[in-house]
């Protein structure tokens, strides 16, 4: 199977922009996607179920989004989430019977007021949202792999990137009190492998109890920056991997 997430940045529907990043998801053919910054027009195929975020009440484009989910062939129910407008969350069951909670968000730039405090305070209260809402997901659906995708705008490797010392510590803190392992960061960030640990990852993907699934590996898109470019402001993420019997 394959998970990813990708910022689109505000993508219009039919623009040049928008047919290139339709390209690239063809090609990934993930069986789970996030999208961030996102267009409900967006959509992977038609053979997906899909949950999305609330609009926000600044967006000029009542189907541009902060987060969509889309699931391969698989029914979701939407959970409710305690900002709707910058996560969502949809529950599926797979046919093996088990039960697998997907939670999309964006956590706030750096120089992004939360909602009129410090920078720094924005990300954490935006986290002590989210970390609230995984805590209580897990305790209500106690048998559900929870899966956590989308933009964290934070890094999480040890030599400093994007955000900030204090918030890479309070996002570290705040995932292994929730019982989640990131996937995508250290030896496994696929952006800082694909170009040479010039750029890390702030887009992740982080499983609970990973020891569910035979992880294969992860992997970026596009190949390059120079290929970003004109697509997309973030590399898209992903990870690949088996069900552990």
């Amino acid at each position: 199977m394959k998970i990813a997430t990708w910022n689109l940045e505000q993508v219009i529907s039919g623009s040049p922009k928008a047919l290139q990043q339709q390209q690239w998801i063809a090609r990934v053919n993930a069986d789970i996607w996030v999208f961030t910054e996102t267009n409900l027009d967006m959509g992977p195929g038609p053979e997906y179920y899909g949950v999305a975020s609330q609009p926000a009440a600044t967006a000029g484009d009542p189907k541009q989004r902060h987060v969509q989910i889309w699931v391969r062939n698989q029914p979701l129910i939407p959970i409710i989430t305690r900002d709707p407008v910058t996560s969502a969350c949809g529950l599926m069951q797979l046919q093996t019977g088990s039960t697998w909670l997907i939670y999309g968000m964006v956590l706030p730039l750096p120089d992004n007021p939360y909602p009129d405090v410090s920078h720094e305070q924005a990300f954490m209260a935006a986290l002590r949202d989210r970390q609230a809402d995984w805590q209580s997901l897990q305790a209500t659906y106690p048998e559900a792999m929870l899966i956590v995708a989308g933009d964290f705008n934070q890094d999480l490797n040890v030599l400093p990137y994007y955000g900030s010392r204090r918030n890479k510590q309070a996002l570290r803190q705040a995932l292994a009190e929730a019982n989640l392992d990131c996937l995508t960061f250290g030896d496994n960030d696929p952006v800082r492998r694909l170009i040479d640990g010039q750029h890390s990852n702030i887009d992740h993907i982080c499983i609970a109890h990973p020891d569910a699934i035979s992880l294969q590996g992860s992997f970026a898109w596009p190949d390059s920056l120079e290929n970003l470019r004109g697509i997309a402001d973030h590399f898209g993420v992903g990870l690949e991997f088996f069900l552990a019997p």
